[in-house]
């Protein structure tokens, strides 16, 4: 972790403990784990586990995970008592035991079946690439196409299917993956507000930590709100104001919250000393 980004979370620290609230949103695949060659392969570590059980029970702490993934799968793969759940990039969200949907959800489910039919005819020929369903949208996945002159093609493909419904729909060009869902006016930074939002007080500084093209608006939402912005990996958004090179990098930054968040709450207590993994030192 840079100095520059040290200094940001100090200052997050500091706000919390003069009164401010603070909403820790996180991107799942990618962020919190790494990418894995299929969606149920990606499990969330169990130091990461702690870290995110350990920061949700801290008083004014509000912690969230906001993802591409439905929600349902969201709350399975994680399944952490007091998390936030925002899925399908936004268009579902979680707070407890309720669950809001965007108001014109049944037309974008009746859209995602559409745009299924035109994209499967896309993917004959291009083996190892499937479509992810969800209640509001699909996920093309072409990470184990093994031909990569294939994928440019394939890519041309399943642009050229969705043509037709382009004006009704969002498609966002990830990671080895497509994302098309409905053109709703509910994003992953209109989930961000709405997160901080429910999360209420004076003041909510927000963290939200992204690594691909879906997840610019909700890093661009987190620096409007004063809050810190953190992209992870290569791909990350230019709207990151902090750049982190992976999932590993991102766990020593959460180290280093929890570390300063204790150290304000509990000041008599000192903090274990965390042993790197790997080589990475999170003190750096």
């Amino acid at each position: 972790m840079t100095g520059l980004l040290r200094d940001a979370i100090a200052g997050l620290v500091d706000a919390h403990q003069r009164g401010s609230r603070l909403a820790l949103v996180f991107d799942y695949d990618g962020t919190l784990v790494p990418i894995a060659g299929h969606p149920r392969l990606a499990r969330l570590g169990d130091e990461t586990r702690r870290q995110l059980e350990r920061l949700v029970r801290m008083p004014s702490v509000s912690v969230g995970v906001l993802s591409g993934r439905a929600i349902e799968n969201l709350r399975d793969v994680v399944g952490i008592r007091g998390l936030l759940y925002a899925g399908t990039n936004g268009l579902e969200l979680s707070f407890g035991e309720t669950t809001l949907r965007h108001p014109d959800s049944w037309r974008g489910r009746r859209l995602a079946i559409a745009a299924i039919e035109h994209v499967r005819p896309a993917l004959r020929g291009h083996a190892g690439a499937w479509i992810e369903q969800k209640p509001l949208g699909l996920t093309v996945h072409y990470r184990n196409v093994k031909e990569p002159e294939r994928i440019e093609k394939l890519r041309t493909d399943v642009f050229h299917a969705v043509e037709p419904l382009s004006e009704r729909l969002r498609v966002l060009d990830g990671a080895m993956a497509i994302e098309i869902m409905p053109n709703l006016d509910w994003t992953k930074g209109s989930a961000l507000r709405m997160l901080a939002a429910h999360v209420g007080g004076n003041i909510v500084l927000p963290l939200y930590a992204g690594d691909d093209v879906n997840d610019a608006d909700a890093l661009t939402t987190a620096a409007q709100l004063g809050g810190v912005a953190i992209g992870i990996g290569q791909l990350a958004p230019r709207t990151a104001q902090y750049l982190l090179p992976d999932p590993r990098a991102l766990s020593c930054c959460l180290d280093a919250l929890l570390e300063m968040l204790l150290a304000t709450t509990t000041p008599s207590t000192p903090s274990p000393e965390r042993t790197p993994r790997d080589g990475t030192d999170c003190r750096a």
